[in-house]
């Protein structure tokens, strides 16, 4: 729907449909939960979701609540966060979301209360 200059730069608006097939069958034969349980690693996952009239419109948020539920990741290793400001799927773009704020709060906490990283400062 965007046709600024800034968001043609980034973003294509016009996508080729030849591989729908190929897409569809890697969706249907990988997006399991016997794929996500081999996922153990630690795990972020930040959606947009205000209500059920404003919501992520690319992917179902419940596949994702689902996927994240399935995942061998232990509990304290993972957090799940709704945007609900965001106002699009696109969450961490300053050209399509409203709230790059809490995605990169949001992240910075990840970063150091799961992953144990010390932020750094540096000096020019």
């Amino acid at each position: 729907e965007d046709t600024t200059a800034l968001y043609a730069q980034y973003w294509n608006n016009r996508y080729l449909t030849t591989s729908l097939v190929q897409l569809e069958e890697l969706l249907e034969t990988t997006m399991k939960e016997s794929t996500f349980r081999r996922v153990t690693q630690p795990t972020l996952l930040l959606y947009y979701f205000k209500d059920e009239k404003n919501q992520d419109p690319v992917v179902k948020v419940s596949a994702m609540k689902e996927m994240f539920a399935s995942i061998a990741t232990p509990n304290n290793l993972k957090r799940m966060v709704a945007v609900p400001e965001a106002g699009n799927h696109v969450l961490a773009s300053p050209i399509q979301s409203n709230d790059i704020v809490t995605v990169e709060k949001e992240t910075s906490l990840f970063m150091q209360q799961i992953l144990q990283l010390k932020p750094v400062t540096y000096v020019k």
